[in-house]
């Protein structure tokens, strides 16, 4: 029987080392959280958004980093991509969440302080869904083949520009939260048109190119466009609740 249910449901793993995803180098202890704020509660929450801006930033970089891997077909750049999100971006993540679940569940905040902490939170969820399109982008590097991949920063479907455009919309889309400013997130929905123009061009060109010698590696490309406007997407979800 101990057999029949291996075939069916695999062989249990056959090494005992520790999975990567729980080797992060994290002490929950440093982040001083309390039932009640060590000072103000506005110096507490402010806090929360500068570490809430710095995993936003981490995060865009991977993105370009990893368009800008698979663009360039380079595997170590790609490999890098993952090691960033390992020290860097998980941390973050961490941390952002610990911080907002305890600030809503176990201090007694005013209703708006707490409606800032579930806002801090709901973009939390987000960057985490940008930052795995960021990685699933680097896992095509390996197989996708532009036609500039020598040319620095170019290629043939504005992969470039779009990536640009899409770290400055994530980058708006939190600093509206952060600094209040509504102009912020109409700007995010407004570069939204110049992704979508971008993106119809880039599929309209690859239809037109595509046959069976080079459908895969179009099918491979097209992944990493579809990825990218989903990064920018996720960016007017979060831009919509500052408008």
């Amino acid at each position: 029987m101990a057999k029949l249910l291996g075939k069916i449901f695999g062989e249990s793993p056959k090494t005992s080392a520790t999975p990567t995803a729980f080797t992060i180098k994290i002490d929950p202890v440093k982040f001083n959280l309390a039932t009640k704020p060590e000072g103000t509660v506005y110096v507490q929450l402010e806090s929360l958004k500068q570490k809430l801006t710095k995993l936003s930033s981490n995060v865009e970089n991977n993105l370009m980093l990893s368009i800008r891997a698979s663009t360039k077909k380079n595997v170590e750049l790609a490999s890098s991509a993952f090691k960033f999100d390992e020290e860097y971006i998980r941390k973050g993540k961490f941390e952002v969440e610990y911080l907002t679940l305890a600030y809503a569940t176990f201090q007694n905040l005013g209703e708006g302080d707490i409606k800032s902490v579930k806002d801090a939170r709901m973009i939390l969820r987000e960057l985490e869904k940008i930052a795995q399109i960021a990685l699933n982008i680097a896992d095509k590097a390996e197989y996708v083949e532009f036609a500039n991949v020598q040319e620095l920063h170019k290629d043939e479907y504005g992969l470039k520009p779009m990536g640009d455009i899409t770290a400055e919309m994530i980058k708006k889309s939190v600093e509206a939260f952060v600094s209040g400013n509504a102009k912020h997130a109409s700007e995010t929905l407004v570069m939204m048109n110049e992704i979508q123009s971008l993106y119809d061009s880039a599929v309209a060109k690859i239809k037109a190119s595509v046959n069976d010698q080079n459908i895969t590696n179009l099918t491979g490309i097209l992944s990493v466009i579809e990825h990218v406007k989903a990064a920018a997407d996720i960016s007017c979800s979060i831009a919509t609740h500052f408008c």
